[in-house]
């Protein structure tokens, strides 16, 4: 490799690089004000007239088996919760580019969805059970802890398989490789792009310290919920990618949110029922 590039210009320089809308960020961080109310909630919606009706459609959808078809926006929070449409909106913003094929770590179409939604249920399922991090949180967390994937992908297109070699030779997780080879890993990269949108600082520390929560520094029980969600995502085998059979799994994680081993299958049950549940609400999103 001639010139190692680095995670600014990858940023900078990755033409078709996704983004979550502003109106999507702005109920992210409203949805954290003590102040808000399904009004406010529902007055930022409304700017991005796309995502209000993608909302709308996913807060009627088999899913919730509301009794009668929701209108309106700020009903839909009313019955709904805040929280529970901030997550539409997330999943409603992020599935359009998240669903496409991320090929530099091998993942086929809707593989890196599957698992970013996978790692978001399991991180709130942990959250709930552990009682240590608010569930809305640990879900957006999850949703959003691979995006250094969707801006390394194209730079890693050639390389991957390399990468995967050497992992596999020297018994390396895949980000320890990738931190070897490039200088850093998806997780900065990941941290870094969160950071340029402005999203929630526990979303972008947990993008950062999801495969490694010892060293978080920062909401370090957030890390905690996504790095067993994702594990429990991973080891379910929810779109696994090239990376996806060398997880490190971080004990300490379990025993920060006061779990213990056996609890972890307990969870993944859960988690099983849980996604299928959801399976009704990807229906409309694939619609």
């Amino acid at each position: 490799m001639s010139h190692t590039i680095t995670i600014e210009e990858i940023v900078s320089k990755t033409t078709d690089l996704p983004t979550i809308p502003a109106a999507a960020i702005k109920v992210m961080r409203e949805t954290q004000n003590p102040e808000s109310s399904a009004a406010t909630i529902a007055r930022i919606l409304v700017t991005d007239q796309a995502l209000s009706a993608r909302v709308l459609r996913l807060a009627n959808s088999a899913y919730y088996g509301l009794v009668r078809k929701v209108t309106d926006l700020q009903d839909a929070v009313v019955i709904l919760g805040m929280k529970s449409v901030k997550n539409l909106a997330l999943v409603a913003s992020t599935y359009p580019w998240m669903q496409r094929p991320i090929t530099g770590y091998c993942l086929g179409p809707e593989q890196m969805w599957q698992h970013a939604f996978g790692a978001a249920v399991g991180a709130q399922l942990v959250a709930r059970i552990s009682k240590k991090a608010p569930e809305d949180v640990a879900f957006t967390a999850g949703l959003l802890h691979d995006i250094g994937k969707v801006a390394l992908s194209v730079w890693l297109e050639n390389k991957v398989g390399a990468i995967l070699l050497y992992a596999g030779r020297e018994g390396l997780s895949f980000d320890e490789a990738e931190r070897r080879i490039l200088g850093y890993d998806h997780c900065q990269v990941g941290f870094h792009l969160a950071t340029e949108w402005n999203l929630p600082e526990e979303v972008a520390h947990a993008a950062l310290w999801h495969h490694d929560p010892d060293k978080a520094k920062h909401d370090q029980v957030i890390a905690d919920c996504v790095h067993i969600g994702d594990y429990i995502c991973s080891s379910m085998g929810f779109g696994l990618g090239g990376d996806g059979l060398l997880y490190k799994f971080s004990e300490n994680s379990l025993e920060r949110l006061g779990l213990k081993p056996e609890d972890l299958d307990q969870i993944t049950d859960e988690f099983v029922m849980r996604y299928e549940e959801y399976e009704t609400l990807f229906q409309e999103l694939a619609a």
